[in-house]
């Protein structure tokens, strides 16, 4: 073995890494900072878009729990109620339930046209339970202007949607209303019965009870 080779092997194999780095650096120096560069710009637009996130929840925040005051004030009347539910800058998210208090209230106060302009100008939200909460309250709307077939056929979808949000007794019980109104009474004793069987711990035991002891005494 010749004296150079043999003085290479003795050579301390950390520092030889650390010297092919180096060497690796300078000859790549530029499409290296190239790199980092780029990296460094993906990683403040990932912060960028983070904040600007945050701020967003925390505005959508906000105005849902000033609505939800206003809904639930004890002092304010129905009409103070909609004019300041009207003022409140409604955004996409969560705060996009805010049309639904609004065209709720309107409901509420029988100005059934106004109600329905409100959720014809409802866009959408990103949360699928406020979606669903406006198709409950178009069924409404849809029943107490004697289109109780539409409003019944719009609660079956709903019931039928294997990802509503809604729950399935609730809708059976709003579905039994309705029906009792358009004189499908077997229908409704039928849906009642089924959420009393199939929802024994429901909330809304109580009410299916009282309902289906109504249409049996008629």
């Amino acid at each position: 073995m010749k004296k150079k080779e043999r003085e290479h092997l003795k050579e301390d194999p950390f520092q030889l890494f650390i010297e092919k780095t180096v060497e690796i650096l300078r000859k790549f120096k530029k499409e290296i900072l190239i790199g980092v560069g780029a990296a460094v710009a993906i990683f403040l637009v990932i912060l960028l878009v983070n904040f600007l996130r945050s701020g967003s929840r925390s505005t959508e925040n906000r105005l849902y729990s000033q609505a939800i005051a206003i809904q639930d004030s004890t002092t304010l009347t129905l009409d103070q109620k909609i004019e300041q539910l009207s003022r409140l800058d409604i955004k996409g998210g969560i705060s996009a339930d805010i049309k639904i208090f609004l065209a709720a209230l309107y409901f509420e106060k029988g100005d059934l046209a106004k109600a329905k302009e409100v959720l014809d100008k409802f866009s959408g939200s990103k949360f699928r339970i406020i979606n669903e909460k406006k198709i409950l309250l178009e069924a409404e709307i849809l029943n107490a202007t004697g289109k109780g077939k539409e409003a019944l056929d719009i609660l079956y979808k709903l019931f039928s949607d294997p990802k509503s949000e809604i729950t399935k007794d609730f809708i059976l019980l709003k579905m039994a209303r309705f029906q009792v109104k358009t004189g499908q009474a077997d229908t409704a004793a039928a849906n009642l019965k089924k959420l009393s069987e199939d929802y024994p711990q429901s909330v809304y035991s109580q009410e299916a009870q009282a309902l289906l002891s109504e249409i049996e005494n008629n």
